[in-house]
């Protein structure tokens, strides 16, 4: 009975170790090679356009929704018009900006096995605005989101500030995905068989 007991733990301890080591690899298919703006990059003047270039070549035919490259200031207002261009291993979407401060530039790709890789670029902006933020991120094509005005406090009103970045939202379901199937796995083993 002990050994038994021993076994089925001892299974559910390699089938743990075998999801989290698949699911570890996932997260780096393609990796970030450079990007405009660099990372801690300050900008004097506005590139024509905002971009990331991976390690590899990306799956276009993934559809825009799987894809994403927007600008974020540090109160959480979003520039550009959403639109994106894909050619081969780099995303690129037009340069837009609001006054000098600090800056996120969140992508989001599809590596060319499926996988979905994304991160956050910190850089610094020392120019003037060149467009109005927004509390939620524009689609492309689509009917541009509001621009907040100030409160009576002066700063901004931001209905999006509690948004989770992009890259926790994919490790924190790989981790769910990851103690379901260990827990699924120790439950099968330490079944009893009827008799």
């Amino acid at each position: 009975m002990m050994r038994r007991a021993l076994g089925a733990v001892g299974i559910g301890v390699a089938a743990a170790a075998l999801v989290l080591s698949v699911a570890a690899p996932a997260s780096a298919h393609s990796a970030l090679l450079s990007s405009t703006p660099a990372e801690g990059e300050t900008l004097a003047e506005l590139p024509a356009e905002f971009s990331v270039t991976m390690n590899e070549s990306l799956l276009g035919g993934a559809g825009d929704a799987a894809f994403a490259l927007r600008v974020r200031d540090a109160d959480g207002l979003y520039y550009g018009d959403g639109c994106l261009t894909i050619v081969d291993a780099t995303v690129s979407t037009p340069s837009a900006i609001g006054a000098a401060g600090d800056y996120v530039l969140e992508w989001q790709v599809v590596s060319a096995d499926g996988h979905p890789v994304g991160g956050e670029i910190p850089f610094t902006w020392t120019g003037g605005a060149t467009a109005e933020g927004t509390a939620q991120p524009a689609t492309c094509g689509g009917e541009v989101p509001e621009t907040t005005t100030p409160d009576a406090g002066g700063g901004h009103h931001d209905a999006s500030a509690s948004e989770i970045p992009i890259s926790d939202v994919l490790w924190i379901v790989g981790a769910v995905l990851a103690v379901a199937a260990a827990v699924t796995v120790a439950l099968i083993a330490t079944r009893r068989p009827r008799r």
